[in-house]
């Protein structure tokens, strides 16, 4: 039995069991997500520490009555196949790794993407999330606008930490729950908000420090609030209309490996505009732009599975982010176009079970209930710019 020590919460125990084979051991851990049990496992005692490091919130014993069929992950890091590739198995689904180094990258993506595809209880929203006085206020952003770092600020100044990445929002209770899930921050990031101290002797994972939110600041974990303030992040640019022009939006998708028959299909989507690749080693980063971005990723989703392609990763927006130099603004909006905002970030796509379950796949019904639940917040775009005066007018408007 291995042991890592989880602050407050005791000691997680991972369990070793021997298989048929006797040279290998099988190590396990089990998670809660909202409705769904999750089982991990490994022939890697590394990284099922890594899961257990991230995931310390959402222990369980896989005893605890779930609404949804648990789903089970399984990573052999040390395969016995003539290629001597690692394997990956999600629901039957057996995947192999072309490039070794690219493991606990994808393994971290495909557990969350297996996660947040079949939640059915709540509607996850790609947001960092904090609470003040009983109120909830979601932070929505693109990759690179500060999210985090606006999320750790106001921790710093009093707010309490539900995630910095997952707004979980409740069907039943319409409140906005914690997705407390170790953060990833970096150096810079725990500098620029007065946090550089607990860095000293955290772990790292692909450059970044692994955190919980209690050793960052104790006694700042929140609960469930009604939502009452949703704030979205823009660049300056976007906000003054600078950007905008007809030819979409531009998304980057990241993949392990690619030839010219995936190429030439990916080209003949008359959706895909601009389509640029990037080499870097062995991986391949597609650039390209689309007016119906997230149907285009559906279809090239589909085409890399069709050619056994792994996808690493998927950006939108603009290339560069934004130099928060320009003065921060805050303008009101309708809460109809901060839903369809949130909605643009709704995590599952067009896989989730939620979305195909409960409202037959149609966007339209998930926006009707999106929008009931925040009905009643208080809506507003934030133009970025220094980190002090984006979390001035956050206080300002929430009332502290």
């Amino acid at each position: 039995m291995i042991e890592i020590p989880i602050p407050e919460l005791g000691f997680l125990a991972l369990l070793c069991y021997g298989s048929t084979d006797k040279k290998l051991s099988i190590h396990e851990l089990n998670l809660r997500f909202f409705d769904l049990n999750t089982l991990i496992k490994s022939d890697s005692c590394d990284f099922i520490n890594l899961f257990a490091q991230m995931y310390r919130r959402f222990r369980g014993d896989g005893s605890s009555v779930a609404t949804q069929p648990p789903i089970e992950f399984f990573l052999k890091a040390n395969p016995d196949n003539h290629q001597g590739r690692p394997i990956m198995i999600l629901d039957g689904e057996v995947r192999s790794l072309s490039d070794p180094g690219l493991l606990e990258g994808y393994a971290y993506e495909s557990i969350l993407i297996g996660m947040v595809t079949r939640v059915r209880s709540h509607v996850l929203i790609h947001a960092g999330v904090v609470s003040h006085d009983g109120q909830g206020i979601i932070l929505a952003a693109d990759a690179r606008h500060g999210k985090t770092t606006l999320v750790l600020e106001l921790v710093r100044r009093g707010f309490r930490f539900l995630s910095d990445e997952m707004a979980a929002l409740g069907r039943a209770d319409r409140k906005v729950h914690p997705f407390p899930r170790s953060l990833r921050v970096r150096q810079g990031t725990l500098e620029l908000t007065g946090f550089a101290e607990v860095a000293a002797g955290a772990p790292t994972w692909l450059g970044k420090y692994l955190l919980d939110i209690e050793e960052i600041k104790p006694g700042s974990m929140g609960e469930a609030v009604p939502v009452s303030h949703i704030i979205i992040l823009q660049d300056p640019a976007e906000a003054q209309g600078v950007m905008q022009d007809n030819s979409g939006q531009e998304v980057c998708v990241l993949v392990d490996r690619q030839d010219e028959f995936f190429l030439d299909a990916v080209r003949q989507n008359e959706d895909v505009r601009d389509l640029r690749v990037e080499a870097d080693g062995n991986l391949s980063t597609l650039r390209f732009r689309a007016t119906r971005a997230n149907f285009v990723l559906s279809q090239i989703e589909a085409l890399c599975r069709e050619h056994q392609i792994l996808v690493l990763d998927v950006t939108r927006g603009a290339k560069d982010h934004p130099t928060f130099e320009t003065p921060a603004a805050l303008k009101s909006i309708p809460g109809s176009q901060a839903a369809m905002e949130l909605l643009n970030g709704f995590q599952g796509g067009y896989m989730s079970e939620l979305l195909n379950t409960e409202f037959g796949g149609s966007s339209a019904r998930l926006f009707m209930e999106l929008s009931a639940m925040v009905g009643q917040a208080n809506c507003y775009h934030l133009s970025v710019g220094p980190l002090h005066e984006m979390a001035d007018l956050v206080c300002s408007v929430v009332g502290t």
